[in-house]
């Protein structure tokens, strides 16, 4: 504990733990298999009938490695007790999807009976195969059997329509390559057409703009969702990127508006687009019109990806689900855990102060709290850092962390440009070790005013992070630079901004990053550049001790308020989520400490804050399994 901060505290010590950490790396608390491999949620739903919560997801049955792709299940009565089938929903054992059973949906149909829609991927050709397209993506129809749903309704193993595929390559116009297809979400009813509903996908199509990602739409008049579909329009074109994965359209509490959900494949992030849903000046189709006032929000900072969001319509709430794949080397990990993949759960609510969806914890994580480990309250001064809980007193790698911090209205001040000497932060350290010289950090802190001054040259990041993700023509001005720095601020998921020449003398381009610690690659000159001034989330590993990757993740995190910040945590084996601000800003992220336990310890810091009153309460659960 550090000399110069007061702290009061009550420490409830557990002299045994009713259950036994056994794996440094396996969680107890978040979806995963044992063995083998998971990726993205598919067909979450909840039976209107039995209550029971069903979650389907991609699955290889035969190695800790992608390949294969079936249907793995596991089900719930209440989100907090989980059970793993013991069977596989669907597996890869028809021509058509030889290649593998892909991502899609569960929805109950117009006559109330559940549904799946997936993508069925079929081996492609030895032609094909040379050209770098290794398979024909479709979709198909299945469904529980009639003797499970007037029987158990147990929703285990599903039967295809024999009548599949009921899309195919021919159904999209302009597609290109027979890959690029793939992905169904829900179905809804066409609001231009009566009695005929409409079902998402995306697809890579050639357009009178290029070579692009669209969410295209299908209609159908079949009440029971399993054949007619054809071709209506395109809902929306994404023009940064010629694939996108995973859409996924909605409303929250159907209001401020409709919701449109992406992966990017190149970046693997996932964002939301903001705007609303309206008749089209045809008047013969609604179409999604984007509000460039709210613009794009990332879901997370981490390596969380191809969520899928569904209605509980007996909570009558929405939730989504996502994944959170390895960050180690693939053969690293077959060696050291041999499974690989995890699911994670929250709720979603839009913040009308905000204006942007966050996705808070679901509130029945908290039925898996075991014992309260710490509730204090402690001052922190510049620079200090409190020890609150050793590894001794922890006893586990399975904990929540709630940390209520309390500071003056100018300690974040985005009107100051600050360096990386300067600039305030306060945080978390956890997972640390007993000496406390390893661990995680969870962070707010204020970037370095220009992006050169916190350039990582030597680091590399995924595809894409380093590629602008909007690019404006500016005129070549004294408020050039102005300018391009506004037009970041305005875009809610732009860290950094450059200007450089274009080669024509009044010309400058403005370019926008998802990212701010990397070498910017133009071949142009570079005027000026700089960073957002606003907050930033920060996930670092390089302390940690991990075997796996330990790049920084973060983002823009501007605070909720001028003087609060609350920090919630979640540490799972190797699992770490961060929320801040109920999950206006959330970090996913994996730390693989062979110690294990031994890296279970939790502090409290700040640095450069100067003479302000910085305080924090703490709390720290340990959390218990959710197997039943």
């Amino acid at each position: 504990m550090n000399f110069y901060a007061t702290i009061l505290i009550l420490i409830v010590l557990l002299s045994t733990l009713s259950y036994a950490d056994t794996s440094p790396y396996d969680p107890t608390f978040h979806i995963f298999v044992p063995q083998h491999w998971i990726n993205d949620p598919n067909g979450p739903y909840r039976d209107p009938v039995t209550g029971k919560i069903h979650l389907y997801m991609q699955y290889n049955p035969f190695g800790a490695i992608w390949g294969n792709m079936s249907w793995y299940h596991v089900t719930s009565d209440d989100y907090v007790k989980w059970k793993r089938s013991e069977s596989l929903s669907m597996t890869n054992d028809r021509w058509y999807d030889l290649h593998g059973v892909y991502s899609g949906t569960m929805i109950n149909n117009h006559l109330g009976n559940p549904v799946a829609i997936y993508a069925c991927v079929e081996n492609a050709g030895e032609e094909d195969i040379a050209q770098g397209r290794p398979d024909i993506q479709r979709v198909c129809t299945a469904s529980p059997s009639k003797a499970d749903l007037e029987g158990k309704r147990t929703l285990d193993i599903f039967e295809k329509s024999p009548v599949n595929p009921v899309l195919s390559e021919d159904d999209v116009p302009g597609l290109v390559n027979l890959n690029n297809f793939r992905d169904p979400t829900e179905l809804w009813a066409d609001p231009a057409h009566p009695d005929e509903w409409l079902l998402a996908a995306i697809a890579r199509v050639k357009d009178d703009e290029g070579d692009n990602a669209h969410v295209v739409l299908f209609r159908t008049a079949d009440p029971t969702f399993m054949s007619g579909y054809k071709f209506s329009h395109t809902l929306y074109t994404y023009h940064l990127e010629p694939m996108l994965e995973c859409p996924d359209f909605f409303t929250v509490d159907n209001t401020n508006g409709y919701f449109l959900k992406l992966s990017t494949m190149e970046a693997r992030r996932e964002f939301v687009v903001y705007g609303n849903y309206q008749l089209s000046e045809a008047k013969d189709q609604h179409i999604y019109v984007e509000d460039t006032n709210r613009t794009t929000t990332f879901i997370d900072f981490g390596p969380y990806y191809a969520s899928k969001t569904f209605y509980d319509p007996i909570l009558k709430r929405r939730m989504i689900w996502g994944w959170v794949p390895e960050e180690m080397e693939q053969t690293q990990n077959v060696k050291v855990q041999g499974w690989a993949g995890v699911q994670v759960l929250r709720g979603i609510a839009y913040d009308e102060k905000q204006k942007r969806l966050k996705y808070p914890p679901i509130p029945e994580l908290k039925a898996l709290r075991r014992a309260r480990l710490l509730n204090g309250t402690l001052t922190l001064l510049s620079g200090s850092v409190s020890t609150v809980l050793t590894p001794f007193e922890v006893g586990t790698m399975h904990q929540e962390i709630i940390a209520k911090f309390t500071f003056p209205a100018d300690l974040f001040d985005e009107t100051k440009g600050y360096t990386k000497e300067n600039a305030p932060e306060v945080g978390l350290r956890i997972r640390t070790n007993t000496n406390g010289f390893e661990y995680t950090t969870v962070a707010l802190k204020m970037p370095a005013a220009k992006a050169g001054s916190n350039v990582c040259h030597e680091c590399t990041y995924p595809k894409g992070r380093n590629t602008a993700f909007k690019i404006y023509p500016i005129n070549n001005y004294k408020g050039a630079a102005m300018n391009c720095s506004k037009e970041c601020t305005k875009e809610r998921t732009c860290e950094s901004w450059v200007l450089h020449e274009t080669g024509n003398k009044d010309m400058m381009q403005c370019s926008l990053y998802w990212d701010h610690s990397f070498k910017v690659p133009t071949p142009n000159k570079v005027v000026s550049s700089g960073v957002a001034n606003e907050p930033l989330l920060y996930l670092e590993r390089t302390k940690s001790g991990t075997i796996g990757y330990n790049l920084p993740l973060h983002g823009r995190a501007p605070l909720a308020s001028n003087t609060e910040l609350e920090l919630r945590i979640f540490v799972d084996g190797s699992v770490i989520e961060v929320f801040k601000d109920d999950g206006l800003q959330t970090i996913s992220g994996r730390v693989y400490i062979p110690d294990g336990v031994t890296h279970s310890g939790v502090a409290l810091y700040t640095r450069n804050t100067g003479d302000a009153s910085v305080s924090a309460n703490i709390q720290v659960f340990s959390m218990g399994s959710i197997w039943n």
